[in-house]
Parts: C-alpha cells; sequence; structure tokens
C-alpha cells in the first residue's frame, strides 16, 4: 500500500469518529427538543379545554400560570439557539460527510484497482504455475524424443537397416560399429564364395549337370590344347505329364484325389510358388506374373489356385511339424519369441519355438498366456527357456534364461544418453567379457566353471549394480533417472536369469536365434498383410518346414517337393 493510500486511511478514521461524537450529541438535542415539543402541546390542550369550558377567570389563572412558565420558554428559547448553533455544526459535518464520501469513493475506486490488481497477480501466478507444469512436460517429451532418436540396432530392438546414415564429416555417434579402414568387398584371407572352374568340372563329371558344348575358333596356335570356359545358365522349359489310367476289374485302386480334375500342377511348379511366396516374400498376383514369364504365356495360373496351393502345403506339413516338436520337447533348451504382424487391419502374432536345427512357427491371435498354451509346446517343455524378458514364459520350463543383448542394449541406451554414470557401461563391458571368457573356457574344452569363479561373477555383478544404485539418484533428467531405475530394478530381480549362462555351458548368452528366425516374417508383414487366418497359419507351417530345412542342410525345395508328394522328411 502506497503512502497516500495510508495517509487517506488516517483521514477516513479520524473524520468517522467525529462524526461518531457529533451523532450522538445531536440525537440527545433531538430527543430534549422533542420533549418540550410534547410539553407544548399538553399546554395548548389545556389551554384549548379552559378556554372552552371556563370563563375569563380561568383564562386569567391561565396567564398567571404562564407567567409562572416563562421560565420553561425562555429555556426554550435557550435550547432554539442551541439548536440554532448545532445545525452550523450539522452542516458543517454534512460538508465533512461529502468530502468523506469523495475520500471513500477515491479508496473504492483504489480497491478495485487493487482488486484488479490482485486479479492480474494471482491469473499471472496461476499462468507461472501452469508454465512451470508444462514445461516439466515438455522437458520429459524432449527427454522422451531424444531417447527415440537416439534408438539404433546399437542400443535398441531396432535391425540395422534403420540405423542413421553418418553424415560426411564422421561416423554415426550412435552406432556401435567403428570403421575398420578397410577398403569395401572380397579381403584377403577371406574364403571365397564364387563357383570355381574345378567344382564346375566336378559337377560334369558327377553327372550333376546337362552340359551343353559350344566350339569356336580363336587366333593362336593349333598345337596347343584347346582353351575351355564355361557358362553357367538355367532354363524353363514346360513340360506335360500325361497320365493314362486304364480300366481292370481285378484292381481296387481309385482314381488318386489330385486327378479328380482334368488338369493339374506337378511339384515341382508348386513347390517354385510355395518357396518364392513364403520364404522369399514375393506376392501371389507376382508369382502368376512370374510362371506366365518364364513359360512363354504357357502356363497362366490364377491367384485363386496358388491359394490352394499354400493351404494345401500347410495341411500336409502337420504331420513333419509334429515330429519337429516333439523333437524340440526332447532337448535342454528352447528359444522362443514373438513378433508382431497384421491379418486385415487386425493385429496378430507369431511365435518361433528353435534350436540349432529345428524352427517351428505358430500363429496367435493374441499375446499372453492362452495362446502359449493352445500351441501345446512350452506347457510340455521341461528344459530351458530363452527369451527377451517376456514374464509370460516364466510359468513354463523348469529354468529361464535373459537374453543379454537385450540387456545390453538398454545398457547402451543410458550409456549414450547420460555422459556422466558410468554404470552401465561397465556392467555393459563385464557382461559381454564374461562371456568371451566362457567362450574361451569352451575352446579349452571346459564345460564348467568352478563355483569359486562363479562366485567371483556374481559379486562383481551385485558390486556394479550397488554402484548403478547410488549414480541413478545423480541423473537430472526425469525420464531417464526413472529409466535408469526400472533397468536396474530388473537387473536385482532377474540376475540369475542373466548369469544363467555362466552356471550351465548348454545355455546362450543371448537370445539372437529367435530374432534370426523371426527376420523374415518382419519382412513379410513390410511388404504385405495377411487376408485370412488360414493364409496366416499355412505361412506359419510353410516357414516351419523351410527353415528347418535349412538348418539341416536339406535342400528346401527338395523338401517341399517331398512334403506334396507325401514322403517322409524329418526323421
Amino acid at each position: 500500500m502506497d503512502k497516500d493510500t495510508k495517509n487517506l486511511f488516517k483521514e477516513n478514521k479520524l473524520l468517522r469518529d467525529r462524526t461518531y461524537s457529533l451523532n450522538i450529541k445531536i440525537k440527545a438535542l433531538e430527543k430534549r427538543e422533542l420533549a418540550y415539543e410534547n410539553k407544548m402541546e399538553e399546554l395548548v390542550k389545556k389551554r384549548v379545554k379552559v378556554a372552552l369550558a371556563n370563563s375569563k377567570p380561568i383564562v386569567k389563572e391561565i396567564i398567571k400560570k404562564e407567567k409562572h412558565n416563562s421560565d420553561i420558554y425562555k429555556q426554550l428559547e435557550n435550547a432554539l439557539k442551541q439548536i440554532d448553533a448545532q445545525s452550523k455544526t450539522i452542516s458543517e459535518l454534512s460538508k465533512a460527510l461529502k468530502a468523506l464520501d469523495n475520500i471513500n469513493e477515491k479508496f473504492l475506486s483504489l480497491l478495485e484497482k487493487s482488486e484488479e490488481q490482485s486479479g492480474l497477480i494471482k491469473e499471472l501466478i496461476e499462468g507461472n504455475k501452469t508454465k512451470d507444469e508444462l514445461n516439466a512436460k515438455l522437458l520429459l517429451e524432449i527427454d522422451r524424443l531424444k531417447n527415440q532418436i537416439n534408438k539404433d540396432s546399437s542400443n535398441s530392438s531396432k535391425p540395422g537397416s534403420t540405423d542413421t546414415k553418418p553424415p560426411k564429416s564422421g561416423a554415426n555417434l550412435y552406432n556401435g560399429r567403428k570403421k575398420s579402414g578397410k577398403k569395401q568387398g572380397g579381403q584377403l584371407g577371406h574364403k571365397g564364395h564364387n563357383l570355381s572352374k574345378s567344382k564346375v568340372e566336378e559337377l560334369i563329371n558327377n553327372n550333376e549337370i546337362i552340359v551343353k558344348e559350344f566350339i569356336h575358333h580363336i587366333n593362336g596356335d593349333s598345337n596347343q590344347d584347346p582353351l575351355v570356359k564355361y557358362k553357367l545358365g538355367i532354363e524353363c522349359i514346360p513340360y506335360v505329364e500325361k497320365h493314362i489310367f486304364k480300366y481292370d476289374e481285378k484292381t481296387e485302386t481309385e482314381l488318386p484325389k489330385e486327378f479328380y480334375t482334368d488338369v493339374t500342377y506337378t511339384p515341382t511348379l508348386k513347390g517354385i510358388c510355395i518357396h518364392l511366396g513364403s520364404y522369399n516374400v514375393v506376392a501371389i498376383d507376382r508369382l502368376s506374373d512370374f510362371l506366365s514369364v518364364m513359360t512363354n504365356n504357357i502356363i497362366n495360373v490364377s491367384n485363386g489356385s496358388i491359394c490352394n496351393w499354400f493351404k494345401e502345403f500347410g495341411e500336409l506339413c502337420e504331420p513333419e511339424i509334429k515330429k519337429l516338436e516333439d523333437h524340440l520337447l526332447n532337448q535342454n533348451v528352447m528359444h522362443t519369441d514373438l513378433t508382431e504382424s497384421k491379418e486385415n487391419n487386425s493385429k496378430i502374432y507369431f511365435r518361433n519355438y528353435s534350436n540349432s536345427d529345428t524352427a517351428v512357427y505358430k500363429y496367435n491371435k493374441k499375446k499372453g498366456h492362452d495362446p502359449i498354451i493352445e500351441d501345446n509346446i512350452l506347457s510340455r517343455f521341461t528344459g530351458t527357456i530363452v527369451g527377451d524378458h517376456d514374464t509370460a514364459l516364466y510359468s513354463y520350463g523348469n529354468n529361464n534364461c535373459e537374453c543379454n543383448t537385450h540387456g545390453g542394449r538398454y545398457l547402451e541406451e543410458i550409456t549414450q544418453n547420460v555422459e556422466y554414470i558410468t554404470w552401465t557401461k561397465e556392467l555393459h563391458d563385464f557382461l559381454y567379457e564374461l562371456n568371451k571368457i566362457r567362450k574361451e573356457a569352451k575352446a579349452n574344452k571346459k564345460t564348467e566353471f568352478s563355483q569359486k569363479e562363479i562366485d567371483k561373477y556374481f559379486r562383481e555383478y551385485d558390486d556394479l549394480l550397488a554402484k548403478g544404485k547410488i549414480e541413478n539418484e545423480e541423473i537430472k533428467s526425469k525420464f531417464y533417472r526413472d529409466k535408469a531405475k526400472r533397468l536396474y530394478k530388473r537387473l536385482i530381480k532377474y540376475k540369475e536369469n542373466h548369469l544363467l549362462f555362466i552356471k550351465d555351458f548348454e545355455v546362450p548368452f543371448t537370445n539372437n536365434l529367435s530374432e534370426q528366425d523371426l527376420r523374415i516374417i518382419k519382412t513379410k508383414t513390410k511388404i504385405s498383410k495377411f487376408r485370412s487366418e488360414i493364409g496366416a497359419r499355412s505361412y506359419a507351417n510353410a516357414l516351419s518346414v523351410i527353415k528347418t530345412s535349412i538348418k539341416r542342410n536339406i535342400n528346401p525345395f527338395d523338401a517341399i517337393k517331398k512334403i506334396f508328394e507325401k514322403e517322409p522328411l524329418f526323421g
């Protein structure tokens, strides 16, 4: 409150006190005047009564009485004089009141202004609070977006193909790979993959390839041995198998189901479409076009027929997939993971059940326990399950192993975005160094670490996490502080699962096997979606056969033909 306002308050208070005392005096005078007026009225009434009722003597007596009451008249005159004096005082007071009203008006206007200012101040305070809250939210969002931008294959589950290309001035800051300084292309000492002349001649001698011989004449000594060069090629020659069925009363053989229609297709032709459509992710309409182009428009297969081949192949795969499931159940370790895909506009999921020589894929409409129970593989498995921190998997198997590559990516993410803490990098390096030590031990024919070594590694793990608990409190960004604390709690809770690979040499360090097996489905999802549940299930069965064949060094095309020909494939 300023100085003028304080003075106004003081004057206002003095005037109110003075007015209050004057009002008390005025009220007292008004009471006395009223008493005098009442006496006068009574006297007048008496006079009137006396005048009417009595004669002149009575009037004389009244006059005498009036003389006696002259003192009263004098008192009244004095009172009137006092009233006149008081009226002057009242006029002065009215002027003072008017001045007071003006002061009050000014005071009220000041109050209104102060109320407006206080309202503005409140609005500013509330606005500041809102801005503070908004700033806090924006800081969290900035950290989240930075985290999203900084993610690549070195610190998340993103594939390497999505990594940001490095600027011309240097390598990408967040890429785990470093420049080697070597030139592009084949490196000295690496095994080549080209087909050599000796290999071609070996194929010719073993009658594994058709030879078409061409004679050319070039300039040179005719006594020299001819110069031999080879060209490898492929021809697509359409042919027709003519099947004649003769009737015979002596045989009970019926017409095979595949010949119910007049024209059908061979397992070779169907196998090309299955392999290209599933493992090589070629669209069905392109498969139809491919066959037409390669056969000079002789073989024109409808899209519907190719879809039916996939459905037929998926059904014929079932017995072989049962064998693969039984094989997986008899192993000590099983890898599994889940990836998302699309069926029309709905989400669907594919889960793999794999090891080094087998891969089984299952189609699911949702995540969680229900599809796992429906697949009926993990619910019957009694070994160690390797996963990517899918907590649903902990309800199955006798033991669970965490993928340390995934854990390492999360540690790397914190390391790259919060430079002033060290525990994440040290723990990342510690885990990978343990894996290196284990590889060396296995190379030296060791089958396990001693209990003393295991206890030592566990203590080092605990020490690094204890350091992490302290350092996490120093992280300024709430986003990364919360992220680091969640990671710390996870690494504490699942310590046994992360370090299981040093207790059991048969357990892998990572679940990369599952990622590799599911990569083909991720590629398929990028290109196209599934139209029906039957198509998705048939695709899963086809991949199971093809991927397992590749792992077991079986030609996948031969495997597909065997399935169509209903021959046993996997032992």
